[in-house]
């Protein structure tokens, strides 16, 4: 509930020849994370990329595949696909693929023809002036022609007064035409700088530039037509085959996946070996499977470094016999291969080594001279066929084991396990807001449910009106429906909005409020609009709920002075509560918006504390971790009883003093012992770290302060608007109902206004306050997502 899925990590070694075969079954597992080998040794490598006809085949459809992909809304509405006929697409699908490339190419084309026309047109636009034919403006030996834009064209011939007779000039306005000489260029590019003129590229072509203007912007609206008709028949194409393109889109990639994934594992010359991670779950399904094409699988639970001891902390290495390894320093040493060693050992040249030839082999190598009992149990661990006797790929595969492994030196540098969610269908969409801070690392807290509870919750109570939280109700519904909603990440995002307009509701009718209106009726007294209170209508089934709700959600007064939200003299009503009115519930809401920050972020370090427990012990979480929820209490308790004049600021209280200093006493000892602070540090960093508790705690308050913000827009939208219309509605007349218009539109433009902001900023200011204010109390988010070999199957059938 609260926890990651457990990992184990598999090994698994087999002929090299055997590996398509594993690696495709690993694929069709759905659940095999394949680790990176890392542990480079002489003798071991990694895999290179399966260079097969398939593969080639599969690459080269994949690109294809995957342009048209990205340039089209492909959306598969109608369900997976069965493998078989995804398989099928391979080789039929291509010349539809092909086809729709052309389209894009067509499309493509014409888009870059267009471009390149109208900057033609363009120019052709500012030479039509002129009105001097294009053949004429270039092209000629020893004569050279220089046209430019210039604002000041009808100073032209001042200014080329003194070349008047070396010179053709024209002008018209905006532009300069100047035909010359060579030896004279130079001096009409001075005058057309005095000029300031911008030069003007002439194109290419013959006749007049409004001509070909008219010529060029034909040529426009033909490839405009082209590409709305090409258009037309993609989308068309697109219509036919979304399925198809999605299907075989999706089992290309894993195809391709199975073929490049030889890279991620060890490779010797006669075997190879891979290091992966399954869930626990499923080890015993993982292991029966691969056992039927690999020679060599294991499955272990992960133990946490931090958690081993003694001779545990390294078993792997111990499960290894020594001779062995020191057989495979040998071959370094010695720079033999594996094939080279094997040769020399099967002394009968019968492709097999039997334990006496074994045992001679070691003795040659210097590496042990061992009985035959000893030698017994080393010959029957390479032996993966269990017919008594070693062969070349059985030696191999155990060498390549050995090699990559990693050594004792190398573990506090082994990765960690992926992080796979394990959450039940309610939680799983509340998953999306936890990857947004990374995945959480591997044995620590998961937040998905506790946030599933709260960000909805401080959402509501933020926007707090039950109209803006049905129209976001109705707004996830019908974007539900649409055909990207088949998306499963576009299901969790509509179900989280709808979560969230959910609680909206629920704090709208609580705060009595709906589209900026208060409906209780409770803000008239004989028939006048208590100060403070914002108009509404008096709707009586509603002020008969709320009339009923104002003797019945009442706090026991006991709590109600307790808490502060009232003095004993007037009873502290629940609902409905006034949130936006001084005077009728502004302050009881920035109590409330304290006490859910104390709250939340007290639970923020018990998760904390816990975590910290468990991965260091309880010396180091009570230092880490008790040490801030000694100083949230004795500070929090010390602040109430000062608001609430109970105590003044600094009066001694005995047992939130001593909580307090405490706290900071014991924070100090954990920065500087095992936040690595020293004492100084600590001594400097202890007090001065806990005005930062003291900012998260206020930061809450931006509960209340955005909430009241965002009412206070709605009520624009009353009195500029509504309370108008109602009043042009009795003027009655021309101006009354010019009035009922305008202010209509200014009513729903200040509505829609409000209720973007409404999205918007509580969606912002909850995520702060879970993502820095409360797990930045406990949360590590440096954990890997798990991604199993191939990915999961969403449209293909049999996949996995």
């Amino acid at each position: 509930m609260f926890a990651t899925a457990e990992m184990s990590r598999l090994t698994v070694a087999a002929p090299v020849d055997k590996m398509e075969e594993v690696l495709r079954m690993c694929a069709s597992l759905s659940c095999v994370h394949i680790e990176e080998y890392g542990h480079f040794q002489d003798g071991i490598g990694v895999g290179r990329a399966l260079s097969t006809e398939g593969a080639n085949k599969t690459s080269a459809m994949l690109t294809k595949v995957r342009a048209v992909s990205s340039s089209v809304q492909a959306i598969n509405t109608d369900g997976p696909m069965p493998l078989n006929e995804a398989k099928k697409l391979v080789d039929s699908f291509e010349s539809k693929i092909d086809d729709a490339l052309a389209y894009l190419d067509t499309v493509r084309d014409s888009e870059s023809s267009i471009a390149t026309l109208k900057e033609q047109h363009q120019v052709l636009e500012r030479l039509a002036p002129l009105d001097i034919p294009l053949e004429l403006m270039g092209g000629f030996d020893g004569l050279e022609v220089y046209v430019g834009e210039t604002a000041r064209a009808s100073k032209a011939k001042s200014v080329f007064s003194a070349l008047s007779s070396e010179i053709l000039l024209h002008s018209a306005p905006g532009i300069v035409a100047v035909a010359c000489q060579t030896q004279h260029a130079a001096e009409v590019q001075i005058c057309l700088a005095e000029l300031g003129a911008k030069a003007v590229q002439i194109p290419a072509g013959e006749g007049s530039p409004a001509k070909k203007a008219s010529s060029v912007l034909s040529e426009i609206t033909a490839l405009e037509n082209t590409i709305a008709s090409t258009q037309e028949a993609l989308d068309a194409w697109v219509g036919r085959n979304a399925r198809s393109l999605v299907a075989l889109e999706e089992y290309l990639t894993r195809e391709d996946a199975i073929y490049t994934s030889p890279t991620l594992v060890a490779v010797s010359d006669q075997a190879f070996a891979l290091d992966a991670w399954v869930p626990t779950s499923q080890t015993g399904m993982v292991a029966s499977k691969l056992e039927k094409v690999a020679s060599h699988v294991a499955v272990e639970a992960y133990v946490d470094p931090h958690h081993a001891h003694g001779d545990d902390e390294h078993h792997e290495t111990h499960e290894v016999a020594k001779e062995l390894v020191m057989l495979s320093d040998y071959l370094l040493r010695t720079k033999q291969s594996v094939f080279q060693f094997f040769k020399s050992i099967d002394l009968d040249d019968s492709g097999k080594v039997d334990s006496y030839e074994f045992q001679q082999a070691l003795k040659a190598a210097n590496v042990a001279d061992l009985p035959p009992w000893d030698v017994g149990p080393l010959v029957k661990a390479m032996d993966l066929d269990g017919d008594g006797q070693i062969n070349l790929p059985e030696l191999d595969i155990s060498l390549t084991m050995i090699r990559a492994m990693p050594s004792e030196d190398d573990h506090h540098d082994e990765p960690t396990p992926p992080i796979e969610f394990e959450n039940g269908k309610t939680t799983q969409p509340f998953e999306l807001l936890v990857d947004l801070v990374g995945r959480p690392k591997y044995g620590t807290f998961e937040p998905s449910m506790l946030i599933m509870m709260t960000f909805p919750f401080i959402y509501g109570m933020i926007l707090g009106d039950f109209g803006y939280g049905a129209v976001l109700v109705a707004l996830s519904l019908w974007l539900g429906s649409k055909p990207f909603a088949v998306d499963p990440l576009a299901q969790k995002g509509m179900t989280v909005l709808r979560w969230m307009g959910v609680w909206c509701i629920i704090w709208g009718i609580i705060f009595a409020e709906g589209f900026g209106f208060v409906w209780d009726g409770s803000m008239y007294v004989d028939g006048v609009l208590k100060e403070g209170y914002r108009w509404g209508p008096d709707i009586a089934i509603l002020t008969s709920f709320y009339g009923w709700a104002h003797d019945v959600f009442v706090m026991p007064e006991s709590l109600a002075v307790l808490l502060g939200l009232g003095d004993g003299s007037h009873p502290f009503v629940m609902m409905p509560f006034h949130r936006a009115s001084a005077g009728h519930g502004l302050e009881q809401y920035v109590s409330l918006a304290v006490y859910l920050g104390v709250f939340h972020i007290f639970v923020g370090l018990i998760i904390g504390f816990l975590n910290v427990n468990k991965a260091h012990g309880m010396a180091a979480a009570f230092f880490e971790k008790g040490s801030w929820l000694m100083i949230l209490v004795g500070g929090f308790m010390i602040c109430r009883n000062f608001v609430m004049g109970y105590n003044e600021l600094f009066e001694v209280q005995l047992l939130w003093n001593i909580l307090l200093l405490g706290g900071i006493a014991c924070l100090i000892v954990g920065l500087a012992i095992y936040e690595g602070f020293g004492w100084a540090g600590g001594i400097i960093m202890g007090p001065i770290e806990t005005f930062g508790l003291l900012a998260n705690t206020l930061s809450y308050l931006r509960i209340m302060a955005v909430g009241v913000a965002g009412v206070k827009i709605a009520e624009v939208s009353i009195i500029l608007g509504w309370e108008n219309i109602l009043k042009g509605i009795e003027t009655g007349g021309l101006s009354g109902y010019l009035t009922v218009a305008l202010c209509a539109v200014i009513f729903l433009f200040v509505q829609v206004f409000a209720l973007a902001l409404g999205i918007l900023s509580p969606t912002i200011h909850a995520a702060r306050l879970h993502f820095v204010e409360w797990m930045g109390k406990f949360y590590d988010g440096s954990g890997r997502a798990f991604a199993p070999l191939g990915g999961r199957s969403l449209h293909v059938e049999g996949q996995s």
